[in-house]
């Protein structure tokens, strides 16, 4: 169910409960002070009118100058048709572009996942139990965006089933969003929702496949924190259908660290530490 979640809902984002005691620190400052990246773009100001123009924009925002890698404690909250929650815990690695290493909490239960690119492994207990590809619209649209180049976004964006030839100018929660992938009035197409000034994603809309009983998630950018001079979403939330389903926190934010060798290696799934 957990990564039923995470790869249609979040629809991959991914997060479980309160912070453990031995994650101590809120960020990772580098061993060599870097100057903090400024973004060199509004997109307000630019007046985008493409899906095309939008991604560009936000590609340029750092200058080639996004951050590495990010290491982080995901808090999760499940929320149960009856009304209850369930909370779990995960670790997560990712590294920028197009690598993302989630463990499950207790590491002892050696379960969770790599993706790296478009493919998926999965693992239970130690053990690889599935292999597929897949697209990870918050990891794409979130991290890689600011990074990858431009055609790879676009053809990740078009495996994602998003149309970035329609485009229309909305606002969210008072602030000017660029949405792309649907018409004004459109709630169910497979689209995002780009904030116009911080070039943000505010929201990932995406209609399950279903033709007998269609499923709509909405995913929500809850908040943003800036951390060593990025802008790093730390929370969100996964409406399905209009329920609320899924909710994630991120906390003790690690930038720029070295990952230990082999992180995404799946030979190595078990031989990776979760940071203390």
């Amino acid at each position: 169910m957990r990564t039923r979640i995470l790869f249609a809902a979040l629809a991959v984002a991914g997060s479980s409960v309160t912070g453990c005691s031995y994650f101590q620190s809120a960020a990772v400052i580098p061993a060599e002070p870097v100057a903090s990246p400024k973004p060199a773009v509004k997109g307000s100001a630019l007046r985008l009118a493409s899906g095309s123009g939008v991604l560009k924009a936000m590609h340029d925002l750092y200058a080639g100058k996004f951050l590495k890698t990010m290491s982080f404690l995901q808090n999760n909250t499940a929320y149960t048709s009856s009304g209850q929650e369930q909370h779990s815990q995960w670790y997560e690695h990712l590294e920028v572009p197009g690598k993302l290493r989630i463990a499950f909490l207790p590491a002892t239960q050696r379960s969770g996942l790599v993706q790296v690119g478009e493919k998926v492994a999965s693992f239970d207990n130690g053990i690889r139990v599935d292999f597929r590809p897949s697209v990870n619209p918050v990891l794409l649209l979130t991290a890689d965006v600011y990074a990858a180049p431009v055609p790879i976004i676009m053809r990740g964006l078009d495996s994602l089933s998003v149309d970035t030839e329609v485009i229309h100018n909305d606002e969210w929660q008072g602030r000017p969003v660029y949405v792309i992938g649907a018409k004004a009035g459109d709630s169910t197409s497979n689209q995002m929702w780009i904030d116009a000034d911080r070039l943000l994603l505010l929201r990932f809309i995406q209609r399950g496949k279903s033709t007998e009983r269609p499923v709509v998630s909405d995913i929500r950018v809850e908040s943003y924190k800036e951390i060593q001079g990025y802008q790093i979403p730390t929370e969100f939330l996964v409406i399905r259908n209009g329920r609320p389903v899924w909710r994630e926190q991120y906390v003790n934010v690690r930038i720029n660290e070295e990952l230990p060798a082999g992180t995404f290696d799946q030979a190595l799934w078990k031989d990776i530490p979760i940071p203390q």
